[in-house]
């Protein structure tokens, strides 16, 4: 069975790389700062003895109530920022005009993708029917189910 594009970075573009990255190193820096606290709590019902004294310091299990609440109020602004966000991009979208493609007949495609026209045919006559692709996403087969 062949990988999906993101298992397979060389597909990816640059771009689309330093991107997932940095999604990834926030996302994990978002979750070990919203799991602090429960760490030290952990560690001071453990025993260790600085964590104890941050416990005390930071005024125990009521302040550590107050980070969850506050917590909570963040990803819920987090979540109205990504949906508006998510909203005024799709509206933005659906304003926008797009140039008309040209139409592509059979014989183009079969020349793009070195498919047989008569695979193409068969192709488009089933409702079913699964593209393998090689290392580098160009289609090695067609088969009809």
């Amino acid at each position: 069975m062949k990988e999906i594009i993101i298992n397979q970075p060389h597909l990816q573009s640059f771009r689309q790389k330093c991107g997932s990255w940095f999604l990834s190193v926030v996302s994990w820096l978002l979750w070990l700062y919203f799991l602090l606290p429960l760490f030290t709590l952990g560690g001071w019902l453990l025993g260790v003895k600085s964590l104890s004294d941050e416990i005390r310091w930071f005024g125990g299990y009521k302040t550590l109530l107050e980070l969850l609440e506050m917590y909570g109020e963040i990803i819920l602004v987090i979540a109205i920022a990504w949906a508006v966000w998510s909203l005024c991009l799709s509206w933005l979208h659906a304003g926008k005009s797009y140039k008309q493609l040209p139409t592509v007949d059979d014989q183009q495609l079969c020349a793009r993708f070195k498919v047989d026209q008569q695979q193409l045919s068969e192709a488009k006559a089933l409702n079913k029917l699964t593209v393998c692709f090689d290392d580098h996403a160009g289609i090695v087969d067609i088969l009809h189910k």
